[in-house]
């Protein structure tokens, strides 16, 4: 048994957490709020590929369908466009999404969009091995950006759909790979799901579970850094200066707190985005309006006028939710077009040391984070 510290409980922390204990091994969860959740606090998240959770959550003792009702959000998605055009895309449907591009803007334009999707089942193939963590897998030869495939629709607010999907994140359109038409690949492949219960449901039991299999969590602990003995992982120094032993670090918190030199970032990506580290996915605010809309999972992708970045609002009992892409990383998130094969591994030079979270491979997103935590636990291994 290994006294193993994971610093942060959000997504990441809570996934690694659960599986370690499950292990076997003993888990301290040092989180610098007062509750877990992390990005999950910030609003309605509808994410793909639940299959990443569902692992989990078989491997660890009951189905995830025992304990929340994980449900499709049907529209998958609405487009509004400052032209007041309004377009519902079914869920997991390429015929029906293709009828409804018809229908919103002329007959072959769902056949436009069909590419792109096309093109993403592509990209799946190649990326597969990586996002999963297989041993030995390589990124692709870099394939152009995201604007070079918008620039082959015909459709103008086609493009400006597939665009968001590198400004949604920050990223600049110009710059990101053309490989994210995974994103609606997975959409309509895969459907989007969304937890009834809510994300604060899903933190519930991730949480509750890590407990019964005997992880402890402390609260209100803002970790400085880990602590090392040379090259090896000694614990976590908190704020205040106290140390927490460990032999194994699980790093979930923002990769700003970990020394120069530690995160294996072949070609230096990684400090060039120290600076952005901090920024939120999303600035976030609710807008409780006088007239209440129905509430509902599916988001809305509203598209400016002035062709800036979209906005992701959802209609929830408390208001309008609105996500805001972070002005501070846009245009700098995807850097290069070779950028989404090169976040911080995994492993790091520190023995002991892991990454895990949205800042780590295989990167941001419900099942692409929770996937980071099933890497990581796969490589620690068992007690």
């Amino acid at each position: 048994m290994a006294r193993v510290a994971v610093v942060g409980a959000g997504l990441a922390g809570l996934c690694s957490a659960l599986a370690l204990a499950d292990f076997g091994h003993d888990v301290t969860v040092l989180e610098s709020g007062p509750a877990p959740g992390g990005q999950l606090a910030f609003g309605p998240q509808p994410f793909t590929l639940p299959a990443v959770l569902r692992d989990l959550f078989r491997k660890t003792g009951r189905p995830l369908e025992r304990e929340l009702d994980v449900v499709p959000v049907e529209p998958a998605v609405r487009w509004v466009f400052a032209d007041g055009i309004e377009v519902a895309v079914p869920n997991a449907s390429p015929s029906g999404a293709r009828r409804a591009l018809d229908d919103a803007f002329g007959p072959g334009t769902g056949a436009q969009w069909d590419a792109v999707v096309a093109h993403g089942d592509r990209s799946w193939r190649e990326l597969r091995p990586l996002v999963l963590g297989h041993a030995g897998a390589k990124p692709a030869r870099s394939a152009g950006t995201l604007r070079d495939v918008a620039a082959s629709l015909r459709e103008p607010r086609l493009r400006a759909v597939l665009e968001s999907y590198a400004t949604r994140h920050g990223a600049d359109p110009a710059t990101a790979p053309a490989a994210l038409t995974v994103l609606p690949y997975l959409e309509q492949t895969f459907g989007v799901w969304t937890v009834s219960e809510g994300l604060a449901g899903l933190v519930g039991v991730l949480a509750a579970r890590a407990a019964e299999r005997g992880a402890t969590f402390r609260y209100d602990m803002p970790a400085a850094g880990p602590a090392l003995d040379g090259r090896r992982v000694a614990g976590v120094t908190l704020a205040g200066g106290d140390t927490v032993p460990a032999d194994t670090v699980v790093w979930t918190a923002p990769a700003r707190l970990l020394p120069d030199g530690i995160a294996v970032d072949r070609r230096g990506l990684f400090a060039r985005r120290r600076d952005h580290d901090d920024a939120p996915p999303a600035a976030v605010r609710t807008v409780v309006t006088q007239e209440q809309a129905q509430p509902t999972a599916t988001p809305s992708i509203r598209f400016p006028a002035d062709a800036g970045p979209a906005t992701v609002t959802y209609d929830t009992p408390e208001g309008r939710v609105e996500h805001l892409a972070p002005s501070a990383v846009h245009g700098a998130a995807a850097g290069r077009v070779t950028a989404i094969f090169r976040r911080p591994g995994n492993v790091t030079r520190i023995r002991g040391l892991y990454l895990a979270g949205a800042g780590a491979h295989p990167g941001p997103g419900i099942p692409l984070v929770a996937q980071s935590a099933a890497i990581v636990t796969d490589l620690i291994g068992r007690a």
